[in-house]
């Protein structure tokens, strides 16, 4: 997951995330949070095996900042996971 410092620090408004299958740990699959910053930028974090952050990227447009991800070999499909949509 994207820390609260990490979230703070680049005023990150929305959240998606993407997983891949990773067989050496006992889980199955590690994740790639994708977060769209105030600035206009996009912070990747990809976790590690403990599922902790453990590489950390700003990229200039989500069209760079998903090739990033998927040429770690990440699932295509993006999961929006923050803000939750409200229906109230």
């Amino acid at each position: 997951m994207i820390s609260d410092e990490l979230m703070n620090k680049y005023e990150v408004s929305k959240v998606w995330s993407t997983l891949k299958k990773e067989e050496s740990i006992l889980i199955g699959y590690i994740r790639a949070y994708l977060g769209e910053c105030a600035d206009g930028k996009w912070l990747v974090v990809i976790t590690g095996n403990s599922w902790e952050e453990s590489e950390m990227f700003i990229k200039n447009t989500r069209i760079t900042a998903t090739k990033h991800i998927r040429k770690r070999g990440f699932f295509t499909r993006m999961h929006k996971i923050y803000p939750k949509n409200y229906k109230g």
